[in-house]
């Protein structure tokens, strides 16, 4: 696979030095933006992951998803196309060399509306030797030049609320169909293809964030679905690389975490993602965060 250029690569990563002086997440004035920086490696972390692209211009990550693996560094980028609760080491960071990356926000829709603009331009052909399979809602892959070019023309929109203001939008847009078209991987433009069984499984994924209080029901998710369970719980594992019910519950412990660390009394933050049994919610939750609830609240 190509890697990208080497001079492009150092610019944008001036860039990043210069907008992201302080350490952690800063959101820019280009909405669905944000850049990052962390001078310092760490261990495996829980968090949780929504739709969006992640592009390294210095140090190394890993994502973990059920210990399935995605190592995204300086000329890489990570995609995630649904929310997902993942575990997240940063490799490689220091003072003197910080990892430093730009994330946007991804609107699938907008996605599929470039991609239904790409089919008609494409022939019949262009699609048959596609021979990818995978439905995989996340991958990683080296940072292709064009990519990487609008990447810089966005971060240098920073310096110019006019230019934001005019050009973020449709350079954002731009990013969209460089990631459609990427040589390096089809899993996007694949994924986007099969939106009819990607559809049903992200109208299952809304229904569990969207009733956190209640039990998960895995028929009641497949009706959502309009898929059988049998093959509605083989296709949510190929998309979330996770059966529903782990899906479910981190996803329950997560919000669970936004309310400790609110103020929210660690019962009620139990109570509020449906947990009858403070044993029970203590116990799950010490497992995925390493932390009982009562001392993330000590902490928060």
């Amino acid at each position: 696979m190509t890697q990208p250029n080497p001079v492009k690569l150092l610019e944008l990563k001036t860039l990043l030095a210069r907008h992201v002086p302080d350490e952690g997440p800063l959101e820019t004035n280009i909405a669905g933006v944000y850049v990052y920086k962390t001078s310092h490696p760490h261990t495996r972390q829980p968090e949780r992951y929504d739709a969006g692209v992640v592009i390294m211009a210095s140090g190394q990550k890993r994502c973990y998803i059920n210990n399935k693996l995605y190592n995204y560094n300086a000329g890489s980028y990570l995609a995630v196309f649904l929310p997902m609760p993942v575990e997240v080491e940063v490799v490689e960071a220091s003072p003197e060399d910080p990892l430093l990356l730009v994330g946007l926000q991804l609107d699938l829709r907008r996605l599929a509306e470039l991609l239904l603009q790409l089919d008609r331009l494409e022939s019949p052909s262009t699609h048959a030797q596609d021979n990818t399979t995978s439905t995989s809602g996340i991958f990683s892959a080296p940072l292709p030049d064009a990519l990487l070019d609008a990447t810089i023309r966005l971060l240098k929109t920073l310096d110019s609320p006019a230019d934001q203001a005019v050009l973020g939008q449709s350079i954002i847009t731009e990013i969209y169909y460089r990631l459609l078209v990427d040589n390096n991987t089809r899993e996007l433009s694949h994924l986007l293809a099969q939106r009819g069984q990607i559809q049903q499984i992200a109208r299952a994924v809304d229904h569990i964030n969207q009733h956190l209080d209640e039990p998960v029901v895995i028929a009641n998710l497949a009706a959502e679905a309009n898929m059988s369970m049998s093959h509605f719980h083989k296709c949510f594992k190929d998309v979330m690389h996770m059966s529903p019910l782990q899906y479910a519950k981190s996803m329950k412990l997560f919000k669970a975490q936004s309310l400790i660390q609110a103020g929210t009394q660690v019962s009620q933050a139990g109570y509020a993602v449906g947990y009858n049994s403070a044993a029970q919610f203590s116990r799950e939750y010490k497992r995925q965060f390493g932390v009982t609830p009562s001392l993330q609240s000590l902490g928060s």
